[in-house]
């Protein structure tokens, strides 16, 4: 009874043992492996039996589970962490695309454009006769026009950009929820069996952080698996079932009539549930604040800019209507310069291989009048009240350099979480990660019981001859 009780607990150890060390191994084998979690066998005692005499005595060991190391609280904090980088870096790249929009220090910068413009004025009230000064002013005031132009349509294809990532960013979400809803019923299974599921734990909380990243999740581990929510609370995944997705409806046209997404969610019958407590933070929520919020600002900044320009320059070149004359000594009243209401539309009406003679530079036709085209040069330094008071200039200088510092800002705030993000995943590799001189150090203590296992099972077999021996 004791040498087969020996070995059998023997074996058992040599089984637990040979376990052990294929954790070991396999935690080894996954040092680089992006996301692995470090394992370890939960070694437990087998149950104690009473010998003849009453006493218990001990049956061996075997691997109760192979088990993760890992900080539920820091695993938490991790998603969190994925939620604020990627919503801080999604603001980061959109206001830098913006700043790149209005940047004044390539050329030709639209600060440069008007100061062009005026300086062309300043040119031909010195020479109001000059058909050289008159096609340069057309020429500044065509460029002016396709500037602002531009960067109209420049904005208006951020938005559009925003809004595809938008709907990209949602279609990643829905795929995320699908594969946690996937994972956790194979991971179910697998453990149901007695198997190990690490791996797919793994590809689990990958496709948490991926879902993390689009919109704040809770989580919260029950027995069917985790249970993810939104923040508002509205459940996502529970067990192995997508109980809510994320929708899209339109919401209306953009900058360039393209259209416009709004998430909501979708429960089984597909009907839209618009709850926007649900996207208040990750990527969605970043995407959608700037597509609907900075770059409408500054498409309306430019319209504003734009139509002051038409209006002011207008109301000189035509003199409302008060008698200003072109080169010809013509009234230029009902010839306006720039046509269009904003910065998408704006355009030079005077075309024509006589276009520069229908400037009105005079209030008269005496010879060396200059007075309108004073009053354009004048326009450089007057504050515009439809402007805010400020020149037109003055305008362009503080739409670029707010752009400019909003941008330095959400640079500022994504390196900031990008950072806290990246202490938390130091954090995590420190204690879940796996530390190549523990690993060996745990391969050399299973190896040593291994090898003490199988000199207890030679000792066993030894006594058994022995005793073989002893009955012939």
């Amino acid at each position: 009874m004791a040498i087969s009780s020996l070995l059998g607990i023997a074996q058992r150890s040599l089984l637990a043992s040979e376990t052990a060390l294929g954790v070991v191994g396999n935690n080894i084998a996954n040092v680089n492996t992006p996301g692995y979690t470090r394992q370890v066998p939960d070694l437990e005692s087998d149950p104690s039996v009473s010998t003849a005499q009453g006493v218990l005595v001990g049956t061996g060991v075997h691997v109760a589970a192979i088990r993760q190391v890992l900080d539920p609280l820091l695993e938490r904090r991790l998603l969190g962490a994925e939620t604020d980088r990627r919503q801080q870096g999604a603001v980061r790249d959109q206001l830098t695309a913006l700043a790149g929009v209005l940047n004044e220090l390539d050329e030709p910068s639209l600060g440069g454009a008007v100061n062009g413009f005026f300086d062309a004025a300043d040119a031909l009230a010195r020479n109001p006769a000059g058909s050289a000064e008159r096609e340069t002013l057309l020429g500044r005031a065509r460029g002016l026009a396709d500037e602002l132009q531009r960067r109209s349509g420049a904005v208006a294809t951020l938005q559009r950009g925003a809004d595809d990532a938008y709907v990209a960013a949602a279609t990643r979400a829905n795929d995320a929820l699908g594969r946690i809803a996937d994972l956790n019923r194979a991971i179910s299974t697998a453990e149901a069996g007695g198997q190990s599921a690490g791996d797919l734990r793994d590809r689990r909380r990958a496709a948490l952080t991926d879902l993390a990243g689009v919109l704040g999740i809770q989580t919260v581990d029950t027995k069917d698996g985790v249970t993810v929510s939104a923040a508002n609370g509205a459940v996502l995944v529970d067990g192995g079932a997508v109980v809510h997705q994320i929708a899209l409806r339109e919401q209306g046209a953009g900058l360039d009539g393209h259209t416009l997404h709004e998430a909501g969610l979708a429960d089984a019958t597909g009907a839209f549930i618009a709850v926007p407590t649900a996207f208040a933070s990750g990527q969605l929520a970043a995407l959608a604040g700037v597509r609907d919020g900075e770059l409408v600002n500054a498409s309306s900044a430019l319209d504003t800019f734009a139509s002051t320009l038409v209006t002011e320059v207008n109301r000189i070149q035509t003199n409302g209507g008060a008698g200003a004359v072109d080169l010809d000594g013509g009234s230029t009243a009902a010839v306006p310069l720039f046509g269009g209401t904003d910065a998408r539309t704006i355009s030079v009406l005077l075309t024509g291989p006589d276009a520069g003679r229908r400037i009105g530079a005079a209030l008269s036709s005496e010879p060396g009048d200059n007075q309108n085209a004073l009053e354009l040069a004048d326009l450089r330094t007057a504050a515009q009240a439809t402007l805010g008071n400020v020149t037109f200039t003055g305008y362009v200088a503080g739409l670029t350099g707010q752009v400019g510092q909003d941008a330095a800002q959400a640079r500022d705030s994504a390196q900031a979480t990008q950072a806290l993000q990246q202490q938390l995943q130091n954090q995590r590799d420190s204690f879940s990660g796996v530390n190549l001189n523990e690993e060996l150090t745990n391969l050399l203590r299973y190896q040593r019981a291994f090898q003490a296992s199988a000199e207890a099972i030679n000792v066993g077999n030894q006594v058994l001859d022995e005793l073989m021996q002893v009955v012939r």
